[in-house]
């Protein structure tokens, strides 16, 4: 499976700065594809100014972002 980008059909890949509902931006750092048909997956990503900072990481469903899993 890959993650799309809903509104551009082109593959997100982790490192890409993704968009959320709210018009903020964010860095893919990772997700967990769908475990069964009823599912989305989730995302993880953290604010751009947070580098490396571990603690800043956050878990969302993919359509925060626009984004799905084909």
């Amino acid at each position: 499976m890959i993650l799309i980008d809903e509104k551009t059909e082109s593959e997100v890949i982790v490192g890409d700065i993704i968009t959320d509902f709210r018009g903020d931006k964010d860095v893919l750092v990772g997700f967990r594809e769908p475990q069964s048909s009823s599912s989305t997956g989730r995302v993880y990503v953290r604010p751009i100014d947070s580098s490396e900072d571990m603690t800043s990481t956050r878990e969302y469903f993919p359509g925060v972002y626009s984004l799905r899993f084909k």
